[in-house]
């Protein structure tokens, strides 16, 4: 009986340690939700538009050289292409300029932009994604940069 017990015991606590891994019980990771891309600063969000999931990095969420990238999940799978993307970062201070992005596709739905950020703060990166079909996602969100 007391065996029985012990071995209980040990399946039990096996069981909750494969469970913290496949749940994953790490809580370091990037700033915002969705997915965990890139370094320890970077941004990374998922958002949603005409039932298209962009997953997007920003990193590092600094000031100075930053990698914009994007994966897209349209409807139906991968099998729908994004053809595009074309965005804007959008300054909160009236004084800066807006820059203008135009990604580059690095394959089946993933897209990237190389960024100097100047100040930092609460930019507006709006983008717009277009599907082999024609039709064009629109999404927002605010990302702030650290200096």
């Amino acid at each position: 009986m007391l065996m029985m017990r012990k071995l209980i015991a040990v399946i039990v606590g096996c069981c909750v340690v494969v469970l913290s891994v496949a749940c994953g019980g790490d809580t370091d990771g990037a700033k915002s939700g969705g997915h965990n891309h890139g370094g320890k600063d970077a941004f990374n969000t998922s958002l949603v538009s005409d039932d298209v999931i962009a997953n997007v990095t920003v990193d590092p969420a600094k000031t100075g050289k930053v990698e914009l990238h994007m994966e897209f999940t349209p409807p139906g799978g991968s099998l729908l292409q994004v053809t595009s993307v074309v965005g804007n970062l959008i300054p909160s201070d009236n004084a800066l300029s807006t820059i203008i992005l135009w990604f580059e596709k690095d394959g089946s739905n993933h897209f990237h932009f190389d960024v100097s950020v100047p100040t930092p703060g609460t930019w507006t990166l709006e983008f717009d994604a277009t599907l082999e079909d024609g039709s064009t996602a629109l999404y927002t969100t605010p990302v702030t940069f650290e200096s």
